[in-house]
């Protein structure tokens, strides 16, 4: 049980007996926090009349004549369906749940004040234009205007759990600064990669750094198209035929004390981790876009469905952003979704373009071990120079507060120190006697932390109307860095990847740096002039499903990048497609789900011969699979068991257990590497006397998943179905996991049998370090733009709108989601108001 849910059952066994006794009183209060949607409400930031129009999904469009009122109504609108999503995500970038959640969380508060995601934040806004500091802090006036409008009970039903459990909690006022904070989650959610270079460190000091570089294979491009199949940086610009060096890589660390260091620094992600739903590597995204010459429109059509935590609501919200008359002083019409805390539409389209996103997996991140005596960090041979503390007080729900010592160096924020600070009751490390006795810390290197204009990006993105307009905004977007795909109702397609990535003086990104050595480090970030793009290719589509980005590169971009599964799938898809694509075809490859890594790996399991009769009655499911994985499939069943019988029998003997992951594409390639070798030294259980090969391994794990599919669905495969296992549910991402089945059900939804997988185009993935394949990462939103005819777009989010348990539309569009039905997508107002259930008016205040 996690500590929230520790605290949530405390608090939800009160709430269960106050809901037996008040059952009448329980309905009021839920319903107490149901948006207003009709009529008149006045709300004093605005300047003029605004109207809220929504549709039977609750989904808002905004009209109004001037960008303060419009963004100034989007937070009022906000607030109206998930302040306490927006709440939740700003106690999380400030390291502030325990005010909320008690001390179950203080270690999960010190690591994140230990980031500083809100002091960056705070600095960002002194570097906004005048312009857009004041968009942001319209939208927070129209936050606070619903705040200032009900109590805090009436604002959501989880403050009415929060109150009955004791807390007398009041909301603060929305600042600029909550809404800048959650960039940096999400940079951090799309771009942590310092794992890896743990795991890789820990590893190489294991079993040896052969051995351990083994088990990360590189992407091969002449087997997965990278995103640009050419070009290269030549005298300061990105073209095509330039080659490329590689990078040195950074020594092998095993000293002990450095090797601990940066142990107690994995432990302290993974409640960070929790919280914001993706851990392991495991999210993603689709996207593609297509030119007109592919389609029956002779326009081109653009998708997207990033791949993020599963939860209740999710992670997006939708709405439509439209000046009435647009200009250049209210530049806006813009449609799409956006993330409830900010103004703007992060992914979408406006009259003119449409772009999506997906990560790009840069590398932005570096792990530096820091030789540190006293209050002194080492520089070179011998000079030494001063640690940075400050001391920060945590407040804690039902206890009185601690003080926190954060200490960084000049290359970033001490994260070895949090595991060891946060068990100390007043949160400071016990003081060396010798105070020459040297420690070696773990500092983060982080260019995210590094304050940047990147929510003008969004701004820009919002109201650009060509490729060279977006690729301007796509200059402003420091972190997180992404994978930008474009179209426009010109007819042009195109793709840039922006961000701060830094270059390195040496070293690959891959392992630690010593902090001590001038040798490393950074030396600056990689010009935009630099990074690649491309613009009406050969190829005639942009496909950017998190694999390589390009080739051949002068500069380190990244290493974790998806095999490529999807990425290729889709574009074989594209080029094989029989007839010219349409919005209809197009939604269709969402739901692709052939598992391409089975057609390398399920030939060598059909070759073993078992003893056991039962035994060969699965691996002949195996052997009748068509290698796709819809929800009826039974071999998409019996080999996911086998596949993961076979990781942890092949690995779980040598990798430590808090290095073990979920399987994912990078196990799949590992293990279909390792087929073509049947006495690697990896197929050796060290557990055992004897030295087992390929052959006894996959026998064993044969078996081992035979008795599994038995105790989960039947000994009879023909009772077996992916379905009945990989399941949807929608978990509440504070109170749906209390263990009270009653409480559970009034928050979390859904438990739909789901085809797809991990590393499938339908990319379902799921955790099988757990004992079944319940969904944890999944598609957050799909959306379908046709620039041909804007309003033949498509569009659905994982849960609803609503962020209100019982409201109409908090889970409407999940059976949506499940079945890949994409609702239309109204965008002229012409199409909005035929499409509206529900019309408000918001007046300025007296």
């Amino acid at each position: 049980m996690t500590p929230t849910q520790r605290w949530a059952l405390v608090v939800l066994l009160t709430f269960a007996l106050v809901l037996a006794g008040l059952a009448s009183l329980s309905v009021v209060t839920v319903r107490a926090s149901f948006p207003q949607t009709t009529g008149v409400i006045q709300v004093d930031p605005l300047e003029r009349p605004v109207e809220v129009l929504r549709d039977a999904h609750g989904i808002p469009q905004i009209y109004a004549d001037s960008p303060e009122d419009l963004f100034a109504a989007q937070g009022f609108v906000h607030a109206q369906d998930r302040f306490w999503e927006m709440d939740v995500r700003r106690h999380i970038t400030s390291g502030r749940l325990s005010e909320l959640f008690g001390p179950a969380q203080v270690e999960t508060d010190v690591y994140l004040r230990t980031l500083g995601w809100r002091r960056v934040a705070e600095q960002e806004i002194e570097l906004l234009s005048a312009r857009n500091r004041r968009y942001l802090e319209s939208y927070a006036d129209g936050v606070n205007a619903y705040l200032r409008s009900r109590s805090a009970n009436d604002l959501s039903l989880e403050y009415a759990v929060l109150g009955l459990q004791g807390l007398s909690y009041v909301p603060r006022s929305w600042t600029a600064a909550d809404s800048l904070a959650w960039l940096k989650a999400l940079a951090w959610d799309t771009g942590a990669n310092f794992t890896d270079e743990i795991e890789l460190a820990v590893l190489t000091a294991t079993i040896g750094e052969q051995r351990a570089r083994s088990i990360a294979p590189p992407y091969d491009p002449q087997v997965f198209t990278p995103i640009v199949n050419s070009g290269a940086v030549n005298d300061g610009q990105f073209d095509p035929g330039v080659q490329t060096g590689a990078a040195r890589v950074a020594p092998a660390v095993t000293d002990e004390q450095a090797q601990a260091a940066l142990r107690s620094t994995m432990i302290g992600t993974r409640s960070v981790a929790d919280w914001l739903g993706v851990a392991d590597g495991s999210g993603g995204s689709n996207s593609w876009v297509v030119s007109g010459e592919r389609t029956a429109s002779g326009k081109p059509i653009l998708a997207n469905d990033p791949h993020l935590g599963t939860s209740i609501p999710g992670v997006f919200t939708q709405v439509g952003l439209h000046c009435r008359t647009v200009t250049a002083d209210c530049p806006f019409d813009v449609s799409g979704f956006s993330l409830s805390g900010m103004p703007g539409v992060i992914i979408g389209h406006n009259a003119h373009i449409a772009w999506g996103l997906t990560t790009p997996y840069a590398d932005t991140q570096d792990l530096v071990l820091e030789e540190i005596r006293g209050n002194r960090v080492r520089r070179g041979e011998s000079e030494w120079a001063e640690v940075t503390e400050r001391t920060e007080e945590i407040r804690i729900a039902g206890e009185a507060p601690r003080m926190v010592r954060i200490r960084e160096t000049s290359n970033g924020p001490l994260l070895s120190d949090v595991h060891q600070f946060a068990r100390e009751r007043v949160g400071h490390p016990p003081d060396p006697q010798d105070a020459e006795a040297s420690e070696i810390a773990v500092a983060l290197k982080w260019s995210a932390l590094l304050p940047s204009r990147s929510v003008e990006a969004i701004f820009e993105l919002n109201r650009a109307s060509d490729f060279n307009e977006f690729r301007e905004a796509a200059r402003l977007l420091g972190a997180p860095s992404q994978n930008l795909v474009y179209a426009d109702t010109a007819g042009n397609i195109g793709y840039q990847l922006p961000g701060d990535i830094p270059v390195r003086r040496q070293g690959d990104g891959t392992m630690p740096i010593p902090g001590w050595d001038p040798a490393y480090g950074w030396d600056r970030m990689i010009p935009f002039e630099e990074l690649p793009w491309a613009y009406n290719p050969p190829e005639g589509h942009i496909v950017a499903a998190n694999q390589q980005i390009i080739a051949d590169y002068p500069h380190v971009l990244g290493s974790n990048y998806s095999m490529g599964w999807r990425s290729q799938q889709i574009i074989d898809r594209l080029n094989t497609e029989p007839a010219p694509l349409t919005p209809e075809s197009t939604q269709a490859i969402f739901a692709d789900t052939r598992v391409r890594y089975a057609e390398l790996i399920v030939p060598a399991l059909l070759e073993i011969e078992p003893e056991e009769e039962w035994v060969r009655e699965g691996q002949q499911v195996l052997a009748d699979w068509d290698r796709t994985s819809p929800p009826d499939s039974a071999g998409a069943f019996f080999f996911h068991l086998t596949m993961r019988q076979i990781v942890q029998l092949t690995f779980d003997d040598e990798i430590p257990e808090e290095l073990r992951t979920a399987t994912g594409d990078r196990w799949y390639a590992v293990v279909a590497d390792l087929l073509r070798e049947p006495h690697n030294e990896w197929w050796d259980d060290k557990h055992t006397t004897v030295v087992e090969d390929r052959d006894t391994i996959l026998a064993r794990a044969l078996s081992h998943a035979r008795r599994d599919a038995t105790q989960l669905r039947s000994r009879d495969p023909q009772g077996w179905r992916w379905g009945h296992t990989h399941r949807l549910r929608l978990r509440h991402e504070t109170l749906g996991s209390s263990g009270i089945g009653m409480v559970e059900s009034m928050f979390n939804r859904g438990d739909e049998p789901i085809g797809g997988g991990s590393a499938v185009v339908l990319a379902w993935s799921f955790d099988d370090r757990q004992w079944g394949y319940e969904v944890t990462v999944g598609p957050v939103m799909k959306m379908v733009v046709d620039l041909d005819d804007l309003d033949n777009s498509r569009w659905v989010n994982l849960s609803g709108q609503s962020g209100h348990a019982f409201h109409p539309n908090y889970a409407d569009q999940l059976p949506l989601m499940a079945g890949n039905t994409l609702p239309a997508w109204a965008f002229t107002r012409q199409r909005v108001e035929a499409a509206t259930a529900a019309r408000l008016e918001l007046l300025p205040g007296l």
